[in-house]
């Protein structure tokens, strides 16, 4: 089984809708681990908590068999935090409390996740990372935000540029703000700039679109009745690579991700992932989508 190291904060979610209203474990740390575990790999994380962090979300990792062990506890802090509210099509992040940074230069495995959420990965340290390891997936959603006087969460652009980056993982909105362009095909064009092999980027209920060594493909988004679209794109991400490390093939791992996103967005959290018909039911949506796919 290929080995995925997954790093940032595991964070505490508030999620508010007009519909419901519940607290759950979150962060890139948490959907793309268990999504790539689901998938059969093995998957580390790497990540800091404060002592108000629940125990039995640990052992929810620890039940799925993540390996939990790079998950520190800082006695003297408090875990990220965040309320995430929507509202029609909009969503909002506010910010409550942060966990310390986090050291990546010396993480291991076949493939390697980064999912800052709270800016706690140092973007040095990513550069040094993507030379000289030969997977490396970045989301960049962490690195990209700041917060207003009352802990609201905003998006500033970044300047990011890493030559040796396998591949970036962005929203459609993050990507508008980076690629300073409002339509699809400029976007894909400046952040393909980048330089990353592996572009995807995720447009909700739209699919997502992935570039490969100049070619791309849509990916379209499996039906699902949606009830908490939280995680999505992190799943998208985590199964994406479990899959593409075990076949070597793009547009299938990408059905893969695009089916596992459709699972989890039927409920709140992350509990679909731990379903034991979730594999197969991903396996069975991802054959369709596959069949959806096309280039463009």
């Amino acid at each position: 089984m290929p080995l995925i190291t997954i790093a940032g904060h595991l964070t505490i979610d508030e999620v508010v809708s007009k519909d419901f209203s519940h607290r759950c474990m979150g962060g890139v740390s948490c959907y793309a681990a268990l999504a790539a575990r689901l998938l059969g790999a093995e998957v580390n994380v790497i990540s800091k908590i404060g002592v108000d962090f629940p125990k039995e979300y640990l052992q929810l990792l620890r039940s799925a068999g993540v390996n939990i062990s790079g998950v520190s506890i800082e006695p003297e802090s408090k875990s990220t935090f965040f309320q995430i509210t929507y509202f029609d099509d909009e969503r909002r992040f506010r910010l409550l409390s942060r966990a310390g940074d986090l050291s990546i230069i010396d993480l291991e495995g076949d493939a390697i996740y980064l999912g800052p959420v709270a800016w706690e990965i140092n973007l040095d340290e990513i550069g040094e990372l993507a030379k000289k390891h030969e997977r490396v997936m970045l989301d960049p959603q962490g690195l990209m935000r700041i917060t207003d006087e009352n802990g609201f969460i905003l998006l500033k652009r970044l300047d990011l540029k890493f030559p040796k980056l396998w591949s970036l993982r962005i929203s459609k909105e993050e990507a508008r703000l980076l690629a300073q362009a409002s339509g699809v095909e400029e976007m894909l064009n400046r952040l393909e700039s980048i330089g990353a092999e592996v572009l995807i980027l995720t447009l909700g209920k739209d699919g997502a679109i992935v570039s490969h060594r100049e070619k791309r493909i849509k990916v379209p988004c499996f039906e699902a009745l949606e009830k908490d679209p939280t995680g999505a794109g992190d799943v998208f991400g985590g199964a994406f690579i479990a899959e593409y490390l075990d076949s070597g093939d793009v547009e299938w791992a990408a059905a893969m991700g695009s089916a596992a996103a459709s699972i989890v967005v039927e409920e709140r959290g992350f509990y679909p992932l731990l379903a034991r018909s979730a594999k197969k039911e991903v396996g069975r949506r991802a054959e369709i989508v596959y069949e959806l796919i096309e280039k463009i």
